[in-house]
């Protein structure tokens, strides 16, 4: 709502070996508020300062606060290397300067089918198809999947004059007993498409007739898009919905991140390639089936992208009753997506809004409780001035050429201000029944203070980001009107959340150190004290009993202990020989680095590596499913910013079976069967896994991470498949670290030596050293040469 940060100043050059991005696809401009002065970039909101080299300087001169332009085009204007301009946009993006937008052919206008999938929404239908049939697209068709209707609905597609200009079909599905249900039916809507380019939207909405000719155009480059859904009334749940709906994904232009401000695209909206969606396709379900859809989509190194253009308008319920059930079903699904998952957003608390809402707290208790309470008025109020003002002072002194101290104090009101207002919509969310529920016991039994003190804290939490939101949005409503729908949208909602603990028996979902992480300047440093304060205390309460909390260095992470192959490793005190490398890695690791796991396991060198990070990435690649969950799960826990991939890499793409039972959670053992004549000896059909195959050149070409600086490599005996599959990574020299695991014993089934693993290595310019042994294998630590041939 109010977004913003502490003001920061760094140094980013073009030519950077250290940028965290290669990601080509895109366009970009500046945002509204930002400028350049001479190598100086500066922005508003964020107050943020980034000084440039010359290079970068020119590059971004190039850009205005209007048009769009790829960083191909830039690179031409000014004579450079494409790839440095396009990693220098993707990480000044990221910080906040630039806007991003898909990329876009004009001139892409293949066939599409438009597949609506319906049950008993015979008007609604009707009014959709008549929406189609004012495409202004030159050719597609549209797809009515019908699951059982028995009001008429078939008869009344049949019956458009779509049907008669034989540009409808009708796909009959299920019965009135027994439906099929949105995934199923979505999936049988693209099995009967005719064309390569799919888009679906829902019977309760009207696309305007630009919709495809706006969105088909970023299929060009892209995998799957996604545009606006804006309502298509003018009453109360509309102009309430206009500023607050779930489907609307606002007016700029994103990459979809499950973990992020995007995390997937409504199918009320969503274009995709058929090959994305034969091989991702929806589950048979009819709740969180299009987030399911992206979160897989994004998971197999799919292109998932959201654009404001191409709208569709939605016909939402009108009546308040409804209102608040559709929110509950939406609630419902957290609980499901958690179970699958264990992924999902959490609110970023930095260190000074976690201090206000500490000192705000003290002085509810002080002025209820204490007879000092004015003594403790003015110790709070004066402890809390200070530290409001300190650190934008301290910036004051840095920037005083650049800004005026009213912009530097406004900048650290806006951050405090927005910081809490993502904690008190959190909580309002999530934790106000339950708090609510807490302080009427504690009046029922005596404890009148302790009431009073929740049920005030509740009531801020509720009221807080309600005003806020109404006085910045302006909506056409009364605050009446808006504070009943903004009640029904959070505790509908709320009563979702729980509904669906209880049906899919998870609390995952719900879990504060999920919900919230620490974010800025001292995170790292605070989030680590807590762990190592909080670890004694858990061992003798038996709290969070399956956490277990490692320290290396002074570097501090938490891992799930659910399995016994967990606990044989990570309660092992030298990590089963993993501790002295990990030690060697954490110290040679810059902040910048972007680092690639693959065969990480359940996370333990991604995580600890992702602890250190501050503007680097991991990028997680790991094929067993249940470490796979896990991995995502332990990353989360430590609050890293991580891409994860299932699937095994090999030198080329396709499909392959993994020799490990499916369930072994924690298995460090898992291989990708060989396709020598002996391999079937190694384990029956019972325990191998099916797996994705890819060479990790094409996995990080077609994915939006980071082009790794330092990669770890796990793959019980298929080095060298890995190591050909990355061959363009590897022999790039922005990648300057390299820590592989050589089995000698298990290459054999991939024809190969360990002096081939160790060869390849060298051929790419690295200087190889033994760093640690165990009796069936060995890593090494290979360095990028200098050009006299001396390790960097």
């Amino acid at each position: 709502m109010l977004p913003d940060t502490d003001v920061n100043f760094m140094q980013v050059t073009i030519d950077s070996s250290l940028d965290d991005s290669n990601d080509a696809t895109g366009r970009y401009r500046l945002w509204d508020g930002v400028s350049c002065r001479g190598s100086v970039l500066f922005s508003r909101r964020p107050l943020t300062v980034t000084r440039l080299n010359d290079t970068g300087a020119t590059a971004v001169a190039a850009l205005d606060i209007d048009a769009f332009r790829s960083p191909a085009a830039v690179a031409a204007e000014i004579d450079t290397d494409p790839d440095a301009v396009a990693r220098l946009f993707e990480r000044l993006h990221r910080r906040g300067f630039l806007e991003w937008a898909p990329s876009r052919d004009e001139s892409y206008a293949p066939p599409v089918s438009v597949v609506v999938t319906v049950r008993d929404a015979r008007d609604h239908l009707v009014g959709c198809l008549d929406a189609l049939e004012a495409l202004e697209y030159p050719e597609y068709e549209v797809v009515v999947v019908d699951d059982g209707s028995t009001d008429g609905t078939v008869e009344e597609a049949r019956a458009h004059e779509l049907a008669d200009r034989g540009r409808l079909r009708v796909v009959p599905v299920g019965s009135a007993a027994n439906p099929l249900g949105i995934g199923a039916s979505r999936n049988r809507g693209v099995d009967a498409a005719s064309h390569d380019i799919i888009a679906f939207t829902d019977a309760d909405c009207r696309p305007r007739p630009d919709w495809l000719s706006a969105l088909v155009p970023a299929l060009a480059a892209h995998d799957v898009v996604g545009g606006r859904v804006r309502p298509r009334g003018d009453g109360p749940v509309d102009a309430y919905e206009g500023q607050n709906s779930s489907l609307d994904m606002g007016a700029y232009a994103a990459r979809v991140d499950p973990d992020g401000a995007t995390p997937y695209l409504p199918t009320a909206n969503l274009l995709a390639r058929r090959e994305v969606l034969e091989r991702v396709p929806f589950p048979e379900r009819s709740v969180a089936e299009d987030v399911d859809v992206c979160w897989r989509a994004v998971d197999r190194g799919y292109d998932v992208v959201y654009s404001p253009d191409g709208v569709v308008e939605h016909d939402y319920r009108a009546d308040l009753r409804s209102f608040a059930a559709r929110r509950s079903d939406y609630g419902a699904s957290e609980a499901l997506l958690a179970r699958t998952y264990r992924r999902g957003d959490s609110v970023p608390i930095g260190i000074g809004p976690l201090v206000v809402g500490i000192v705000l707290l003290a002085l509810a208790v002080g002025l209820v409780t204490l007879p000092t309470a004015p003594l403790a008025l003015r110790a709070i109020g004066a402890l809390l001035a200070v530290g409001v003002a300190v650190g934008p002072l301290r910036r004051y002194r840095r920037l005083r050429r650049i800004v005026d101290p009213g912009t530097v104090l406004r900048s650290r009101a806006r951050g405090l201000l927005s910081g809490t207002y993502a904690v008190a919509t959190e909580v309002t969310r999530y934790y106000a029944l339950p708090l609510g529920t807490v302080a009427f016991a504690a009046l029922l039994v005596g404890r009148s203070t302790l009431a009073v003190t929740i049920a005030a804290g509740v009531a801020l939490a509720v009221a807080f980001p309600a005003a806020v939101e109404y006085a910045v949005e302006r909506p056409p409503l009364s605050p009446t009107a808006y504070a009943r729908f903004y009640a029904a949208d959070h505790f509908g909602y709320q009563r979702g959340v729980y509904r669906g603990a209880v049906a899919h028996r998870t609390l995952a979902h719900l879990s504060p150190a999920r919900r919230f992480r620490l974010a800025g300047p001292g995170a790292g440093v605070l989030t680590t004290a807590a762990d190592a304060v909080a670890a004694p205390i858990r061992a003798r309460t038996n709290g969070e009993a399956s956490v277990r909390t490692v320290s290396i260095d002074g570097v501090a992470a938490r891992f799930r202990l659910d399995t016994s192959t967990e606990s044989w490793w990570l309660e092992d005190e030298t990590l089963r020989g993993e501790r002295p490398v990990l030690a060697d890695l954490l110290k040679r690791l810059g902040p910048d680095d972007a680092v690639l796991d693959v065969g990480a396991n359940v996370g333990l060198y991604a995580c600890f590596a992702g602890r250190i990070l501050s503007d680097g990435r991991v990028v997680a690649v790991e094929p067993h499913p249940g470490n796979a969950d896990r991995l995502a799960e332990n990353l989360g826990l430590n609050g890293v910013d991580a891409s994860v991939t299932r699937a095994a890499l090999g030198a080329t793409d396709g499909s392959g079976r993994l020799d490990v039972p499916a369930d072994r959670v924690g298995a460090g053992t898992s291989v990708l069967a060989a396709d020598s004549a002996d391999s079937s000896a190694q384990s029956t059909d019972a325990d191998r896994v099916p797996v994705d195959v890819a060479a990790g050149d094409s996995l990080l070409e077609r994915t939006d991470v980071p082009s790794p600086t330092v990669v770890k490599i796990d793959v019980e005996g298929a080095e060298i498949e890995v190591l050909r599959g990355l061959d363009e990574t590897l022999s790039a020299s922005d990648c300057r670290l390299v820590y592989c695991e050589i089995h000698p014993a298990a290459i054999g089934a991939f024809d190969a030596t360990a002096d081939d693993v160790e060869g390849f290595l060298r051929e790419r310019g690295f200087a190889l050293e033994r760093v640690q042994e165990w009796d069936d294998r060995y890593l090494v630590r290979a360095i990028r040469r200098s050009d006299d041939g001396e390790p960097n």
